[in-house]
This record gives C-alpha cells, structure tokens and sequence, in this order.
C-alpha cells in the first residue's frame, strides 16, 4: 500500500490561513536546509521534492483552493500535487536549481556554464566596529581578512607546474550529470555536479603541491578601507572583487559587503542626532552653570539656567555628527541628571543646614498668608 502522502501544510510547517509571504518564507527557509546539492542526506532528495511539491500547490491559489476544500484528492486529477507531472522540471520550469537560483540569488551549484562566460565567485560579509570620530571625520580603517583566493603557482586549476588537467570522461567535461528516476507515471529528472570530477570539468593526475590541488589556498591581506563622513549604523560598504574566488576556472572572485557599526556607549544615535546624559550637582543646578560637554568631535559649551530640574534635556545646535551625503549637522540632546550629595564636609552641612533653616522659615511665612 502507497505511503500516505503528509499534509502540505504541515510539510512547510505553516499555519492553514498563511498568506503568500508567509508561505514562501517557509519554502526558502526548508528548501535552503533539504536541497539536494546542499545537504548529502539519502532522505534530501525526497524531502526537497515534498517541499517544492507543496510549494507548488499551495503558492498557486485556485490548486490551494481545491486542497484546502477537497485535500489531496482533489488533485489526483491533475490539477497539483504529484500525479499530474511527467517531469519534475514540469513544477519549477527547469529543476531543483532554477527555483533554487531565483529564490536564493543563484546559491544552487551548479557547474553549467552560463552563456556569458565563468560564474563570479560568491559574495563575502564581514562586520565592523568604527568610532563615531571616524564618523565625523571620515578616513580610513584596515581590515585584515584571510580568505581563499587563486593559487598562484598552478593558476587555479590544481595542477601541478608543468602538467594540465584532463577532461573528466564521465561527464565529457560538463561537470555535470543528469540522474533519472521513474516512478509510476512520473519522470523525474535531476542535474547534479558529476561526482568524478567533483563538477569541475576535468580531472588531476598529478595536484599542484601549492594547494594540494584544489586550485585555491588561504590569503591574509590588509584593506584600506574609507569610511564616508556621517555614514549610517549598519551601512553596507562594497568592496568589489574581495570576495570567494569563482569555482569556475577563469571566473573573477565575488565582492566583499563590509556591515559598519557606528556607535559609542556614551552617546544615544538618531541619525546625525546625538544624546548624552550629564550629571549636575544640585547646587549647580539650582544657581546655572556652563558645562563642557565631549562630543566626537571635541568639547562644546553648554549653558545649564538656574533651576534646571532633574531629567530636563537641553539642545546645542549643530553640535551632533555631519549627516551623510550634506553640509548639514545633527544637533547634540543633553540629559541632565542631578545628584543629590550624600557625604558632605562639615561646612557643607552648615551651609545646608542654613538653607534648610531658611525654606522652612518661608514655607511658615506662606502659610501665615
């Protein structure tokens, strides 16, 4: 008796009233995990093919409607599901790597080459931590990074010097197999890396030494890289060719995305805004001061009125950081905290005393009124 056949909701681990965005979260989510030439499993293939089966039902709204009303029954006829399907590229429109490819910016790998030549390497990210001085000022920050790039003495390919690769026989140099499997009425059909040559193409008889013929070895390198002025917390930065080199022979290597985190624990950042919290004796408070505040960009004067109450925030004009890509500044907030002496010296307390002596003395004079 055939296998019954899991409920397509519970395949993509979604609620019945998920809507379209919800669904194709689910299905990347799952697809990325189950596909074939990313997971090596025995189950991988069958599972990514009850994923995409789901998808493919669920994700087209007149074959959803007629499951949610009817179940797989409904479809049996050819309107979803498995049965109507003599291939399996039938769903996608070619295959496990074409969906996979626009749904994932070609994370699928595979060895076809396409019309335009080698495929670039893929792109690298890496996360950085500047100074909000380097934000007001702008410069440049090193990155030292170690990643995988061309072996110079065998050119990439993994041959040793003075010796080529040669064509991989199984494949006839394409990299890549075809794997069929039939059941019942149904084709599917698969293209996958050719596991002789590992989806190179060819094959090394004798591998370069440099890199133990995997054509690539690791680098450590030192970057310059600028820092615009005013630039954004978690602004993106693209560094081109400082990336995965391609696996293609010939194919340049991908870009670098560097993720740059401007911030600072004294200061609160909105943009080109900045907050900053002072504290304030509460004599200086009660009578007005001028205070010196540090900002990123060296100390500003700061006029505290008399009678400045606990928690009031106070505004200096264009005192914050340069905004991105303009002449203009962001202004700087200053909280001020007042503290409440706790240890005084005797001549502290007399003085308090005193003033104490006189609030009491006013209070009595106010309610004699």
């Amino acid at each position: 008796m055939a296998e019954a056949k899991r409920d397509y909701y519970e395949v993509l681990g979604v609620a019945r009233d998920a809507d379209d965005a919800a669904l194709k979260k689910a299905f990347r989510k799952m697809a990325r995990e189950w596909h074939p030439d990313r997971n090596q499993s025995a189950e991988a293939e069958d599972r990514f093919k009850e994923i995409s089966e789901a998808y493919g039902v669920l994700s087209d709204a007149q074959k959803r409607q007629t499951y949610d009303r009817f179940g797989h029954a409904g479809l049996a006829g050819g309107g979803g599901g498995g049965g109507g399907y003599q291939d399996f590229s039938d769903i996608f429109g070619g295959g496990f790597g074409s969906i996979f490819d626009s749904l994932f910016g070609g994370g699928g790998r595979q060895r076809q080459r396409r019309p335009s030549g080698p495929r670039p390497g893929r792109n690298a990210t890496i996360e950085i931590a500047v100074s909000l001085e380097r934000v007001a000022l702008g410069g440049t920050e090193q990155l030292k990074l170690v990643r995988r790039a061309e072996c110079h003495m065998c050119g990439g390919n993994g041959a040793k010097p003075g010796t080529e690769p040669k064509r991989c026989n199984a494949c006839r140099g394409t990299g890549q197999r075809v794997v069929e499997r039939r059941e019942g009425p149904m084709l599917f059909r698969q293209v996958v890396g050719c596991p002789t040559c590992g989806g190179n193409g060819s094959v090394v008889d004798h591998p370069c030494e440099s890199c133990n013929g995997d054509g690539q070895v690791d680098q450590e390198e030192t970057l310059e890289l600028k820092i615009p002025v005013g630039i954004a917390d978690g602004a993106v930065l693209r560094v081109p060719g400082r990336g995965e080199p391609s696996e293609d022979r010939g194919g340049i290597p991908g870009d670098l995305h560097v993720v740059v985190h401007a911030r600072d624990e004294r200061f609160v950042r909105r943009g080109a805004h900045l907050g900053v919290t002072e504290q304030l004796s509460a004599v200086m408070a009660t009578l007005g001061t001028t205070l010196t505040v540090e900002t990123p960009t060296g100390p500003v004067e700061l006029d505290v009125p008399a009678g400045t109450q606990h928690g009031t925030t106070l505004h200096v004009a264009g005192a914050g950081l340069p905004e991105f890509r303009s002449h203009g500044k962001g202004d700087l907030f200053v909280t001020v905290e007042v503290e409440v002496p706790v240890d005084l010296s005797v001549e502290e307390q007399a003085l308090y005393e005193q003033l104490r002596d006189l609030e009491l003395a006013r209070r009595a004079e106010d309610d004699d009124e």
